[in-house]
C-alpha cells in the first residue's frame, strides 16, 4: 500500500470511482454529493489512513495553475467540436481544484489563426498548454517559445516526434492507415486500383494527414499492391470535391477502394451517392453526415478517434504533472476503433 502522502485526489477518486472534482467537494465540503458517495469517499479516506490537510497539499504548495487549450474551432467541424467538448467536460471536473483550464480557438484552415491564438496565450501567461498541432510548421515555432518560457507543452491527435513534449494523446496514425488500407483490401480484387483523398488541408504542413498516407501506402505496397495503382488527391477546396474526383475516376476506371483521410468523408460520399458510384469508401469518425452515410451504406468503415477521450486525458496528465508532480508517460496511445453501421450506436454519447 502506499503511504500516506503519496495519496493524490486522482488515486483516491479511482478507488471510490468517482471524479476527482467529486473528491475534492466532499474534502473540502463545497457542492452537492449524494450521501451514498459521499460515505464511500469518507471510508476510503479512514482506511488510507489519509487526512484530508494532506490532500489539499498534494496541489503543489497550493498553487492555482491554468492551462491553455489550442485547438480548432468546432463550428466549421465535428470533429473539433467533440475535442472541444472533452475539454468542457474536464473543467467541470477540475474546477473544484482551483485548476483553470482555457479554452482558445483558431481557424483551421488559417495558419496565421493559429499563430495569433498561440501569441495570446504566450502574452496572457499559462502553467502548461494543450495543442492540436494541425499546422506543422507554425506548432514547431511555437513549442520553441514554450521550451523557452518554460512552459511545459502536450499534444493531442497529431505527434510530432521530434518536439520535446511533455505527453502526447492520440492514435499510431501510421497504424491507423494501415488499418484502412486492410479494411480496403479485403473487400477488392488483385486488379483494383486505390484513391488516398486529402481534403481542405496542406498536406506539407499537416503530419497528421502524412502519416495515415504513409500507412497506407506501406500496407498496400507490402502486400503485393504495385505503387502505381495506388492514387492521391488533393483537394485544396470542398467546393471542387466532385469535377476532380469524377475527373480522376474518369482517368483511372479501376479505382475501386476510397481512404479519405479526416472527417470530411462525408463530402465524398455525397458524390458516390448522387452519381451511384461503385466504390468502397472508408474514412474518420463520427460526425453526423458521416453517421447518415454509413447507414445508408455510402461509407462502408469509419475509424473513430475518439477527441473528446483524447483532449480529456491529456488535460488530466498536465494536472498530474503540474498539480502533483507526477511522472507521465511521453505518448498514451488510444485503441483504434472500426465501425460499421451494424456498431455504430454503441460509440455515440
Amino acid at each position: 500500500m502506499k503511504s500516506k502522502s503519496n495519496y493524490t485526489l486522482k488515486d483516491i477518486a479511482e478507488m471510490a470511482g468517482v471524479s476527482r472534482a467529486t473528491v475534492g467537494r466532499v474534502i473540502h465540503g463545497r457542492g452537492v454529493v449524494s450521501k451514498e458517495t459521499s460515505d464511500k469517499i469518507k471510508l476510503i479516506l479512514d482506511k488510507i489512513e489519509y487526512q484530508p490537510n494532506l490532500v489539499a497539499r498534494s496541489l503543489r504548495k497550493g498553487e492555482l495553475f491554468k492551462i491553455a487549450v489550442l485547438v480548432p474551432d468546432g463550428s466549421e467541424d465535428m470533429y473539433w467540436k467533440r475535442a472541444i467538448d472533452g475539454v468542457e467536460k474536464t473543467i467541470d471536473e477540475l474546477s473544484s481544484l482551483g485548476i483553470n483550464v482555457s479554452i482558445y480557438l483558431f481557424n483551421s484552415f488559417k495558419e496565421v489563426s493559429f499563430t495569433y491564438n498561440a501569441k495570446q496565450i504566450l502574452k496572457e501567461g499559462c502553467d502548461g498548454v494543450l495543442v492540436a498541432p494541425v499546422f506543422y510548421n507554425e506548432a514547431i515555432e511555437f513549442f520553441k517559445e514554450c521550451k523557452a518560457k518554460g512552459i511545459p507543452y502536450a499534444t493531442f491527435n497529431t505527434d510530432i516526434k521530434e518536439i520535446n513534449t511533455l505527453c502526447h494523446v492520440g492514435q499510431d496514425l501510421f497504424n491507423s492507415g494501415e488499418i484502412a488500407a486492410s479494411l480496403l483490401k479485403r473487400l477488392l480484387t488483385q486488379q483494383n486500383e486505390y484513391l488516398i483523398v486529402h481534403i481542405d488541408e496542406d498536406i506539407s504542413n499537416a503530419r497528421h494527414m502524412q502519416e495515415k498516407e504513409k500507412g497506407i501506402i506501406h500496407y498496400l505496397t507490402s502486400n503485393n499492391i504495385e505503387r502505381d495503382k495506388i492514387k492521391v488527391l488533393k483537394v485544396a477546396n470542398r467546393k471542387s470535391i466532385e469535377k476532380q474526383l469524377l475527373a480522376l475516376l474518369d482517368k483511372f476506371p479501376k479505382i475501386k477502394g476510397v481512404i479519405v483521410t479526416t472527417s470530411k468523408v462525408h463530402y465524398v460520399a455525397d458524390v458516390i451517392e448522387a452519381y451511384k458510384l461503385d466504390l468502397v469508401l472508408l474514412g474518420y469518425d463520427l460526425v453526423r453526415d458521416n453517421l447518415d452515410h454509413l447507414k445508408k451504406g455510402n461509407i462502408e468503415f469509419l475509424i473513430f478517434q475518439n477527441p473528446g477521450l483524447q483532449t480529456s486525458s491529456a488535460i488530466n496528465l498536465l494536472v498530474d504533472h503540474l498539480a502533483f508532480n507526477k511522472d507521465v508517460p511521453k505518448q498514451k496511445l488510444l485503441p483504434i476503433e472500426i465501425i460499421v453501421k451494424e456498431n455504430y450506436s454503441y460509440f455515440l454519447e
